[in-house]
């Protein structure tokens, strides 16, 4: 996540320094990165909570 923070805040910086820049386009595809790479993390958290409610369950 840090990394995708530090990509947003370059594609900032470089949509600042042009004219003919789409800063949105710049951040929705930033955000669809953001996305893609949280999505792995987020299954897995999900996962840990499904196991420990079975587990709760199981008890």
């Amino acid at each position: 996540m840090l990394g995708a923070f530090e990509t947003l805040k370059a594609v900032y910086a470089v949509a600042q320094h042009e004219n003919s820049t789409d800063v949105d386009v710049y951040f929705e595809y930033a955000a669809q990165t953001c996305s893609r790479l949280g999505a792995p993390r987020r299954d897995r958290v999900q996962q840990l909570e499904q196991s420990r409610a079975r587990r709760a369950a199981a008890r």
